[in-house]
């Protein structure tokens, strides 16, 4: 019986962001290292608002004609790698080259190989 008298009011009224705090909070959510959802619990809203503002941004941005906000860090150089070791021990012709694909994949190679040997060994790690 303790719950019947409990009342809970629901009202169907949508909270309204102005368009300053919705790009403040898009531009966070791309500054910070933290998780979508850590940034929108820090501002007070739902994590799939943010995936929202986000893809509208983009849009407008698209629509502008424009391109759209990339983020990009610097990350610090990290210890050398085998290819590096390599060509200090003087085993290596030239200099090491390192790609980083999209999906993390990292290809280091000596920047002697020919341009034909470096397309048979992308096309062998793309296949």
């Amino acid at each position: 019986m303790a719950d019947a008298s409990r009342i809970e009011i629901v009202s169907d009224r949508r909270r309204w962001h102005a368009p300053e705090f919705r790009a403040r909070v898009v531009i966070a959510s791309y500054e910070s290292r933290r998780p979508i959802r850590e940034v929108a619990a820090q501002y007070g809203i739902h994590p799939s608002l943010v995936f929202r503002w986000r893809r509208e941004a983009r849009a407008k941005a698209q629509a502008k004609g424009g391109t759209s906000f990339i983020p990009v860090m610097v990350a610090p150089a990290p210890e050398p790698p085998p290819l590096e070791r390599r060509r200090e021990q003087g085993t290596l012709s030239g200099q090491a080259v390192s790609l980083v694909f999209p999906d993390g994949v990292r290809l280091e190679f000596d920047t002697g190989l020919s341009a034909d040997r470096l397309r048979e060994i992308v096309g062998a790690l793309r296949s």
